[in-house]
């Protein structure tokens, strides 16, 4: 709660800089360094970028959304149990970057955190992508966490598009994410990358190859 307090004072001291700035009351070189990046936020310039994982913290946010009319993505959610949660997030278009998955649950706000709960976000229709939150799943390894998304329907290609094109687009990397016309960057494998004993053969970064078996 104290964390939401604070973020509200932020966002009601930009609404209120905005309007002074609108009437030529106050100049942008005036204004300090966090409150030019609220008025980013308010202008939707930029999206706010939330650390959540309870529902209840999840459905104040939403009233903080509607409020203010700010674009979000919701990190992480990896206590939220019920559909509706993610249906909400569907409806309002804010996206989540979930996870990390296959982490271990160490703190209060993950009393609820289960894999299962993925079946849930997928039938929701939300738009999501998986995070790794490096080191707490090492970052080489959030493709084996794809095993979840494919348990409950997705197919390898959509799987796969969870932690590259749609990584992407909830982040505004508009140059990221797919290959043809992009700055591209792929792995190539010996076989079918779901087979646990295939291998990458090559690895190319941007253009250039940067590993080859």
């Amino acid at each position: 709660m104290g964390t939401l307090a604070l973020l509200r004072d932020n966002l009601i001291k930009a609404t209120k800089t905005m309007t002074l700035l609108k009437n030529k009351k106050k100049v942008r070189e005036e204004i300090d360094p966090t409150t030019e990046v609220f008025i980013d936020i308010l202008s939707n310039k930029i999206n706010l970028m939330v650390h959540v994982h309870k529902e209840d913290d999840i459905m104040i946010l939403l009233d903080l959304i509607k409020e203010f009319k700010i674009k979000a993505i919701a990190n992480h959610l990896f206590d939220v149990s019920n559909e509706r949660i993610f249906s909400h997030l569907r409806d309002l278009s804010i996206p989540i970057v979930y996870g990390p998955l296959d982490s271990f649950a160490y703190k209060v706000e993950l009393r609820n955190e289960s894999w299962r709960n993925v079946q849930k976000l997928v039938k929701s229709k939300a738009k999501f992508a998986l995070m790794s939150d490096h080191p707490v799943i090492l970052q080489r390894n959030l493709f084996y966490s794809l095993r979840h998304l494919l348990r409950f329907g997705l197919s390898r290609a959509d799987a796969i598009s969870k932690i590259t094109k749609e990584s992407a687009e909830i982040i505004g990397a508009r140059r990221l994410g797919q290959i043809s016309g992009y700055t591209a960057s792929l792995t190539m494998w010996n076989d079918d990358p779901f087979i646990l004993s295939s291998y990458p053969e090559n690895v190319i970064a941007e253009g250039k190859i940067v590993y080859r078996e």
